[in-house]
């Protein structure tokens, strides 16, 4: 019979080898999705009673989404898509410039459009 420190030994084990392949930072961002899951049911009514339109939201929760994974932010990504109950696949980045009536340039196709938002925001206030 394995005694506690060759139980607390064999803990240690694991975690180390799971922290290594980035596995432990998965599995904690899959708890804190079921946890909001969870929660939210209890703050879902309060929480629409608030929204100014949906489509608003929508856009906002897709440029914050965009930015999260080009920064490689991918467990926190996944708990916003979970959270904001968005769609697996992103919103077309043609489709959110139109809609913000903003313009894709050579220099601004590799950075996420919030990046390209505050130039615009420098450029108009001349900073």
């Amino acid at each position: 019979m394995a005694t506690r420190k060759d139980l607390i030994d064999a803990f240690l084990a694991v975690r180390t080898s799971l922290d290594a392949d980035g596995e432990l930072s998965q599995i904690k961002a899959a708890m804190r999705t079921k946890v909001m899951k969870l929660l939210e049911g209890s703050h879902r009514s309060s929480r629409s009673k608030c929204l100014k339109s949906p489509r608003e939201v929508l856009i906002i929760n897709e440029l914050i989404r965009e930015y999260l994974d080009w920064m490689g932010y991918k467990y926190t990504s996944t708990v916003l898509i979970s959270e904001c109950e968005l769609s697996k696949q992103p919103l077309d980045r043609t489709f959110i410039n139109k809609d913000l009536g903003t313009v894709e340039t050579e220099k601004t196709k590799d950075v996420p459009l919030l990046f390209c938002l505050i130039e615009t925001l420098k450029e108009i206030k001349g900073v």
